[in-house]
């Protein structure tokens, strides 16, 4: 399952990416006073037993030619089926998540840049006990500090990018979590287009 999902995701981040393939790089501020951008990431992860797929719209300010700052809103499905070797256990979860959160990205060099991103995230549970048919329901709020890299492309035209991370907080309620003994990679991809904004004249 890992490896299925990888390789979708980096078929997904050339895609997206190859979008930006002829933008060009310039001082952005000169270009648009407002350089602000709305856009989507496509997040897929996951292991073994596990499956994570979701979006998150973001909102994005290009602050100078280096860095970016931005809010994201975190619409998430998660799964996972746990089965032990004598099939005493036989679980099987899935999650529906809702965060808020805002992130830095930090470009080095033109086409490569890290992100970091502190979240909070709700999670509403439905677990089910295959083997004595039995199932339950809760919610729980967890907070998240993913950090990762990325490759991407930003100009005044918008932006694309791919990325993976981690979260460093790595709790127990976390989704990136999902039941597993640590925290399972984020891969994301998306991108985005500028908002353009009408400056009203003054008489």
């Amino acid at each position: 399952m890992h490896k299925i999902i990888a390789t979708i995701s980096f078929i997904i981040c050339i895609s997206i990416v190859g979008f930006g393939q002829n933008t060009v790089i310039t001082t952005v501020p000169e270009l648009n006073p407002n350089p602000y951008f709305f856009g989507g990431g496509v997040v897929l992860g996951g292991g073994s037993g596990s499956f994570q797929i979701g979006l998150n719209p973001e909102l994005v300010k290009h602050y100078n030619d280096y860095i970016d700052i931005g809010a994201a809103m975190n619409l998430y499905y998660a799964s996972y089926h746990s089965i032990s070797e004598d099939n005493l256990i036989n679980y099987k979860y899935s999650n529906t998540q809702l965060g808020l959160g805002a992130f830095t990205r930090i470009w080095p060099v033109e086409q490569f840049f890290i992100q970091l991103q502190p979240e909070y995230n709700w999670t509403f549970t439905n677990a089910k006990n295959l083997s004595q048919g039995t199932s339950g329901n809760s919610s729980v709020g967890a907070p998240s500090f993913l950090a990762g890299l990325g490759y991407g492309h930003r100009g005044e035209n918008g932006f694309s990018y791919c990325s993976i991370m981690f979260d460093l907080v790595n709790s127990q309620q976390s989704p990136y979590r999902m039941g597993q003994l640590t925290a399972q990679p984020i891969f994301r991809a998306g991108f985005g287009f500028p908002i353009h904004l009408t400056k009203t004249k003054r008489p």
